[in-house]
């Protein structure tokens, strides 16, 4: 339902002009300007702010950017009024209780992550207009089988659990919970997006289209629930870590065709075994990295059925030359597709889609997804930064707004930036890297997801040589106590999340890297929180001097003398906090260690803050801005 303007204007009582605007909603109410929930700019709406769980957006919109409704977690629908043709960079990114959506006729462009982590989404509705798809949709939508397109979208095709572009010669993304456990690549694509395959549930096995030639990068990394993958004669090609990840995948029948295979290919995948020909590239990949090969002239087919049972396949053709368009006959069943893929060429910070020889749209250059990255890098509170802009959020009603001493000057720069300057790089900063003893080379690493959700892990005792817990190592393990040694620096985000058994835990001061919840939900800091502690007994230091959790009350909190981080999240949601002494030992304030400190205003000391992670005081009433050097 479409908001009502009424305009009241002009009325000059006693010689003074005054301009008055009301605009009412639905049975009364404010303007979208007036609406402390709304914080637009221009025709933007750059954050929701409110509790609502139905939001009405204004229809003086026609943007929802970045990361607008980014972990509402209150939030179960949203009316998109027909004045917005943009949804942006993960605009409804991890709104947990969001349930259905409808995208309206007038939306262009859907961004790339724009639902990402929407796990109770089970209804979806893409409009005629969409012809701009960014990468990673719906990536980790646990719930969303199934989608809707209308049937007069030439630019999508959504067909057995998936979603395609128009001629279904490129594959998006396979839908997190498509029903079925085979899926076989229709024959019409010839590529697949980044990310396709991500974390599916029911899928367990994967027949690729014999007109593909490339699996790409990280195009079938981490995909969840799959344990067999068929590669056709067709493809030559193996990119970078293009099935890394995948904890379940049990045999890739990789074909003589193959004569390039990036050395990260099958990387954290440490159940796999290679069908493949003797003397083949894929032989000899196999053999120099420890993965087993078993000789076959021809791939396997025993573990393949076809995709009977399933809806028809639309009725499209082999692609069209650019700049032609032709509509095709389809079954009232199915959605209309046509052989043109042409897209819209404008572009912006998030989506660059380019047509490629095939017809269909590139993957979207720089789209940063939560597992490739720490968590909070390149972020303002919950904004990703692109091209080195975002959105700043601050209540400008207030009167004081910056409450930080004069003369600190740190660096605001993103977690990434931070680790360069630090000499703490990783490998094109990601944390993929598999962890087999048998190959020394990868000892220095345990990788990401490595023993994600092993309940029967209880035991486990870390080589000396590591040096970095990966992303989520060991979360929602069975695993009971953990000696870090020495040799450990980094602690990755996740990495011991949710292990609720965990009760021993030893950091050394060797650590100076810990991230976000690396042991959230674990009894260890369960303990400690509902524990009496002595003096200092409201927070938790380990490391090398880093404060990972605060369990005080105090409105004026004065951080102990020796901490040289502020975690994390550390001090999130505490809005009896007013003010905070921070020593000099201080050097770094970690993404959003503050958040939402609605109350907090001011600082005092700081003299040795070097760095300020972007996010560090997103709901507070300090700004960022007031740091920088």
């Amino acid at each position: 339902m479409k908001r009502i303007h009424i305009a009241i204007t002009s009325v000059a009582v006693l010689g003074i002009l005054v301009l008055v605007t009301v605009a009412r909603g639905i049975g009364g109410g404010v303007t979208a300007a007036e609406d402390e929930r709304f914080r637009i700019s221009g025709t933007t709406l750059t954050k929701y702010l409110g509790t609502d769980t139905f939001v009405s957006i204004p229809d003086t919109v026609t943007t929802i950017g970045e990361e607008a409704f980014s972990g509402n977690e209150t939030v179960t629908g949203v009316e998109i009024p027909d004045s917005i043709t943009t949804i942006s960079f993960n605009a409804f990114k991890n709104c947990t209780a969001l349930t259905g959506i409808i995208v309206p006729d007038t939306v262009e462009k859907i961004g790339p992550g724009a639902f990402e982590g929407c796990t109770a989404l089970t209804s979806v509705e893409i409009g005629a207009g969409v012809s701009s798809w960014g990468t990673g949709v719906f990536t980790n939508c646990d719930s969303l089988a199934k989608i809707t397109v209308d049937k007069e979208n030439e630019y999508l095709t959504y067909y057995n659990g998936a979603v395609y572009n128009g001629n279904m010669t490129m594959l998006y993304q396979v839908l997190p919970g498509r029903e079925g456990e085979n899926y076989a690549m229709p024959e019409t694509v010839k590529d697949i997006d980044t990310y396709a395959f991500w974390n599916l549930k029911n899928t367990k096995n994967v027949k690729v289209s014999s007109a593909v030639s490339m699996i790409p990068k990280q195009s079938m990394s981490s995909m969840g629930s799959v344990e067999n993958v068929v590669l056709p004669d067709s493809v030559t090609t193996i990119g970078e870590r293009a099935l890394a990840n995948n904890a379940n995948l049990k045999q890739a029948a990789v074909p003589a065709s193959v004569t390039n295979i990036d050395k990260k290919a099958f990387a954290g995948s440490p159940n796999v075994k290679i069908f493949t020909s003797k003397s083949s590239a894929a032989d000899t990949f196999g053999s120099n990295n420890n993965i087993p090969v078993i000789y076959k002239a021809e791939y396997p087919t025993d573990f393949m059925d076809s995709n009977a049972g399933l809806e028809e396949k639309p009725n499209v053709g082999d692609g069209a030359p650019d700049n032609t368009t032709s509509s095709t006959t389809t079954t009232t069943d199915e959605p209309t597709t046509a052989d043109n893929d042409t897209q819209n060429n404008s572009t912006d910070d998030t989506s660059q889609s380019q047509q490629n020889p095939s017809g269909g749209f590139q993957s979207t250059e720089g789209y940063i997804h939560p597992l490739d990255v720490p968590e909070k890098d390149d972020v303002i509170g919950k904004t990703v930064i692109v091209a080195g802009r975002a959105v700043l959020l601050m209540d400008n009603h207030k009167e004081r707004v910056y409450g930080i001493p004069d003369g600190v000057q740190a660096q605001v720069v993103t977690e990434s930036q931070a680790k360069e300057q630090e000499n703490q790089t990783d490998d094109n900063n990601s944390i993929s890297v598999t962890y087999q003893k048998e190959n020394p080379a990868e000892d220095e690493s345990i990788a990401q997801r490595k023993f994600y959700k092993q309940k029967n892990l209880t035991d486990y005792e870390i080589d000396d040589t590591v040096k970095k817990i990966g992303r989520l190592a060991f979360a929602e393990s069975g695993l009971k106590a953990v000696n870090i040694p020495e040799n450990v620096t980094e602690i990755e985000y996740g990495a011991f999340l949710s292990c609720a058994d965990l009760a021993d835990v030893k950091i050394p001061a060797t650590v100076t890297h810990i991230g976000t919840k690396a042991f959230e939900g674990t009894a260890w800091l369960n303990n400690w929180r509902s524990g009496d502690g002595t003096s200092d007994g409201d927070f938790l230091i380990v490391g090398d001097g880093i404060l990972i959790a605060y369990k005080g009350n105090a409105a004026h909190v004065e951080i102990p003398d020796g901490v040289k981080q502020i975690g994390s999240e550390v001090f999130k949601g505490h809005t009896e906090i007013l003010d905070v002494a921070v020593p000099a030992s201080v050097t770094k304030i970690c993404a959003e260690a503050f958040r939402n400190c609605s109350e907090l205003t001011g600082l005092t000391g700081c003299e040795g803050l070097k760095t300020v992670i972007r996010g560090a005081f997103y709901g507070t009433q300090l700004s960022e801005e007031n740091f920088r050097k």
